[in-house]
């Protein structure tokens, strides 16, 4: 599960793969941008049938705290 999300977002975020880890400080990414974002929210809800809010991508500081909210 864990390579599975870290793969969906070096897809939103149009990164190479291998560039994500758990520890990867999301405000270190140039492409964490407001795009990548909503592109997150969408394939969030459309996979995992989750809502992912505003308040939660502010509160999202690494790759983990993503995972950690999808699983």
């Amino acid at each position: 599960m864990e390579k599975k999300i870290i793969e969906m977002l070096e897809e939103v975020m149009e990164v190479d793969e291998g560039v994500l880890t758990m520890e990867t400080e999301l405000e270190s990414i140039e492409e964490w941008d407001s795009i990548s974002k909503l592109a997150l929210m969408a394939e969030v809800k459309r996979n995992w049938n989750k809502k992912l809010t505003v308040e939660s991508l502010k509160s999202f500081k690494v790759v983990k705290d993503i995972y950690d909210f999808l699983v």
